[in-house]
């Protein structure tokens, strides 16, 4: 457990010590949560379920975003389509 805490604390010097990679990292984290964020909001309303069954009726992805508020990209993300 001290090697993984002493691995975790090297990690973070390395990206406090340079201010790009710092942010770099930070908007990556932002957008992680924000996609987890936008996830857990689609599928507390049901949305995921219901653009799968739009889907499964032969409605196409772009089609059913239309009447969501996610776009085609962030649907096929959500979904996990290819």
């Amino acid at each position: 457990m001290d090697v993984i805490v002493n691995k975790a604390e090297q990690k973070l010097l390395k990206l406090s010590a340079d201010p790009e990679t710092r942010r770099e990292y930070e908007a990556r984290e932002k957008a992680l949560s924000d996609e987890r964020s936008r996830l857990k909001d689609a599928e507390d309303n049901g949305i995921l379920k219901v653009v799968q069954s739009l889907l499964n009726s032969g409605m196409t992805i772009a089609e059913a975003s239309k009447h969501t508020p996610y776009s085609e990209d962030e649907l096929k993300r959500l979904l996990k389509i290819n």
